[in-house]
């Protein structure tokens, strides 16, 4: 019965009982093949970044958490929860969710905690980001920090990381990945392909996207003149003034139907949709030629506030683990604050039930509290 409770409450199925032999170090190999086959650069998804239709869509997608409001839920000590909201109001909340939210495109982030003693306790000031290709996570699924340098890691049995100093944010990490699932790999072939597109449809409009410049000259016309004459056309084209013997013809040919680079700038739109579905799931484009405007963004905006509830959740639970940090540091292992995001008209609505209930049992609000809570102006109401 004790060897059955053991194995009850112990993991069974482990890399070591699968195959004890298969590891050449204790370093685990991320098996994003994007990574894999760059040498585990995260440059290489860096630079994904610097497309502009993947800024625009991963901005989007971000802006979901970062726009939402943040209650603090808390039913222990009073002065507790108010060092908590006194420490979320004086960091830069914003870029902090921003850097937790990087988790979705490359698949896991770090983020190390800045501490300060302040009036005899230890207070969190800032989070600040670190590279991934800092990191690599060992047989066990843990997170160290490399102490080699180059792309080769596997002996690298890296450094445990310190209690109470980082916070690491997973995209949907799984055993066999506990690097977490990048988006940023999902749009990596669309961006090298709209790359490819753009520079060729450059240099199609280079050549044929203004017009042609033909002169003539005369049958008995010398090889020295027929040089000059091409020389002035192509001063000409330089800026835009030439002289030129009385007599010599010069003809404009354009293309008639403007249709010069029609078949590239479809492919440059096909790729762009290929990266919103990658990151927002959907694309208004495609939507758009099935229901139409109206219904086409009804579903889109549905679709992303559905992402945004996801993904907040990473948020969330990064915050939570930095109040845990706090309170452990503080005041020992009692309970922590939580934290809850939501959507601004959400807030307001459930406040607002939650205020009428309490006030029905007899408890009175400060103006104070209402201007705080509901962003009102002080001459717009009174009590």
């Amino acid at each position: 019965m004790t060897s059955t409770k053991f194995n009850l409450t112990s993991p069974y199925i482990t890399r070591d009982r699968i195959s004890p032999y298969s590891r050449i170090g204790i370093a685990l190999a991320d098996p994003d093949k994007i990574l894999s086959e760059n040498n585990y650069d995260y440059s290489i998804l860096r630079d994904i970044m610097n497309d502009p239709h993947v800024v625009a869509a991963s901005q989007q997608r971000k802006m979901q958490v970062m726009q939402m409001d943040y209650e603090i839920d808390f039913t222990g000590d009073k002065e507790i929860l108010n060092e908590i909201i006194l420490i979320m109001n004086n960091m830069e909340t914003s870029k902090i969710i921003s850097g937790f939210l990087d988790s979705i495109f490359y698949g896991f982030s770090v983020g190390e905690i800045y501490w300060k003693m302040i009036n005899g306790k230890i207070v969190p000031i800032d989070i600040l980001d670190r590279p991934q290709e800092y990191f690599f996570f060992d047989d066990k699924n843990q997170l160290r920090l490399r102490e080699s340098s180059n792309g080769f890691f596997f002996f690298d049995k890296g450094t445990t990381l310190p209690d109470y100093k980082f916070i690491l944010i997973q995209n949907k990490p799984t055993f066999d990945n506990p690097y977490g699932e990048k988006l940023l790999s999902r749009c990596y072939w669309s961006v090298i392909f709209k790359r490819e597109v753009l520079r060729q449809w450059q240099l199609l409009t280079e050549r044929y996207g203004v017009p042609f410049l033909v002169g003539k000259y005369p049958s008995a016309a010398t090889e020295e003149e027929k040089e000059i004459l091409l020389n002035q056309l192509s001063d000409m084209i330089d800026s835009n003034i030439s002289v030129m013997k009385e007599g010599t013809l010069v003809d404009f040919i354009e293309n008639p139907k403007n249709e010069v680079g029609g078949l590239f700038e479809n492919l440059v739109n096909f790729h762009n949709r290929e990266i919103s579905k990658a990151i927002l799931s959907v694309t208004l484009t495609t939507e758009m030629q099935k229901y139409g405007n109206y219904k086409s963004s009804e579903i889109h905006k549905e679709l992303l506030e559905y992402i945004g509830i996801s993904d907040k959740k990473l948020v969330e639970k990064a915050f939570n683990k930095l109040f845990e940090y706090y309170i452990h540091l503080n005041y020992g292992k009692i309970e922590s604050p939580r934290i809850r995001f939501m959507r601004k008209e959400n807030v307001i609505e459930e406040s607002a039930d939650r205020d009428v209930k309490l006030t029905q049992m007899g408890i009175k609000f400060s103006k104070e509290y209402f201007i705080k809570r509901y962003n009102l102006n002080e001459k717009d109401f009174s009590l």
